[in-house]
């Protein structure tokens, strides 16, 4: 009986050894484990605020309506372009006819929907020259272009532009616009962006002025520039 109970307190006490053992060896894990899902957590929570700065940031950037990016981000390619490769760099300066007619008969989400859909072809009519589309203005377009083939390429946005845009819902309606074209070689050595975009916007009013605003495909270089005179004395 003695020697019974001799084994038990061993046992017992070999038991109560292992187990203080165990806690203090899965101890420290659990203290490591703790600080790791600390971390995990404070990384996550900088991923997340890290997302949301960007969200923010493309926001800043980007025009939600149209779908292209702000006239800011695109007037700095258009200097970068300018800077690096001048002779290649033209811009298409596009503005819509009677847009806010649009609006006003069909609703400004009808607007929006041709906002894009004149957005998504310019970048069709100009894919091969490397575009880059922005919202100038509110019914008004820029394409910064390289080795623009000025007839080719407009031929190509007019047929594009004939094809009637359908709308939310379901109507559709024919838009036109007016053009303007400018390259940078037209113009004197180290012409800056507001001597560019402002030969491609008098092209682009005086055909509005001469045409009553239905694009076609370019005037000749001395037609345009005639245009251009003729838009800036209008504008005295």
């Amino acid at each position: 009986m003695t020697t019974s109970l001799s084994w038990m307190t061993v046992a017992l006490a070999f038991s109560g050894t292992a187990s203080a053992l165990r806690r203090s060896r899965t101890r420290p894990l659990e203290v490591a484990n703790a600080e790791l899902r600390r971390e995990l957590q404070a990384w996550q929570d900088y991923t997340a605020d890290l997302e949301g700065e960007l969200a923010r940031a493309s926001a800043r950037a980007w025009d939600t309506v149209a779908e292209v990016p702000v006239r800011a981000v695109w007037e700095s390619i258009l200097d970068a372009r300018l800077t690096a490769e001048p002779a290649r760099t033209a811009v298409v300066w596009v503005d819509l006819d009677d847009f806010k007619r649009v609006n006003d008969r069909h609703g400004h989400l009808a607007g929006d929907a041709v906002l894009r859909a004149v957005a998504r072809r310019l970048e069709e009519a100009f894919g091969d020259r490397s575009p880059v589309v922005t919202r100038l203005g509110g019914d008004e377009f820029g394409v910064v272009t390289r080795d623009l083939d000025t007839e080719k390429d407009l031929a190509g946005f007019v047929a594009l532009m004939a094809e009637p845009v359908v709308l939310p819902h379901g109507r559709s309606v024919r838009v036109t616009a007016s053009v303007g074209v400018a390259s940078a070689a037209e113009l004197a050595p180290g012409a800056s962006r507001e001597d560019v975009l402002r030969l491609a916007d008098a092209g682009a009013y005086a055909q509005k002025a001469s045409r009553g605003g239905e694009i076609r495909s370019a005037p000749s270089p001395r037609a345009r520039e005639h245009d251009v005179v003729t838009a800036m004395e209008a504008a005295r």
